[in-house]
C-alpha cells in the first residue's frame, strides 16, 4: 500500500472518530459518555438528582412518583441548548412539570451559576412535598452543588 493511501486511510479513520466524539457530545447516555455518567440518588427526601435523562428514563422516573424535572442545563451552550429544546418536550410527553434554571458548567461559581442555583434550591424549598428530579448534563457538578445545598439548608427548613 502506497504512504498515500495510508494517509488518506488515516484520515478518513481520524475523520471518523472526530464525528464520532462530536455527535456523543449531543448524547450522554452514549459510549464513551455512558461511562463517566452520574448515578441517579436521592439528595433529599423526595428530591432525586442525576444526569441528563433519557426518554427510558422520564418513562421510568414518572413511574416512581417524579411530577417534575429541573434542568439545570444551559439552553444558550452549543452543546446543551439541543438537549434541553429535546428534553421540554419528551418531559411534556410524560405528563410532567419541566422547569430550567441554568448554570454555566464552565463557570460554576459564577454569578449566572449562582442565580441558576439559588433558583432551583428556592424552587425545591416550595415543592409542597412532591418528587422532583434535578439534572443537569454528566449528574456530577451542577447536580453536586445542588445536593451540598440542600444538606446545608435540610436543617433550616424541611424540604
Amino acid at each position: 500500500m502506497s504512504t498515500e493511501k495510508k494517509l488518506r486511510l488515516l484520515t478518513a479513520a481520524f475523520v471518523m472518530l472526530v464525528v464520532y466524539g462530536v455527535f456523543n457530545l449531543f448524547q450522554p447516555d452514549v459510549f464513551p459518555m455512558s461511562f463517566v455518567r452520574g448515578k441517579v440518588r436521592e439528595a433529599a427526601p423526595g428530591v432525586l438528582v442525576g444526569p441528563y435523562p433519557t426518554e427510558a428514563e422520564l418513562k421510568i422516573l414518572a413511574r416512581n412518583g417524579v411530577v417534575e424535572v429541573i434542568s439545570l442545563m444551559d439552553p444558550e451552550s452549543a452543546v446543551e441548548s439541543a438537549l434541553v429544546a429535546e428534553e421540554k418536550k419528551l418531559v411534556s410527553l410524560q405528563g410532567l412539570r419541566f422547569q430550567n434554571y441554568p448554570m454555566d458548567f464552565q463557570d460554576l461559581n459564577g454569578k449566572r451559576s449562582a442565580a441558576g442555583l439559588a433558583q432551583a434550591i428556592e424552587r425545591l424549598s416550595k415543592r409542597g412535598g412532591e418528587k422532583f428530579y434535578v439534572h443537569c448534563y454528566l449528574g456530577r457538578h451542577r447536580v453536586g452543588m445542588v445536593e451540598a445545598a440542600l444538606k446545608k439548608s435540610a436543617p433550616a427548613q424541611a424540604l
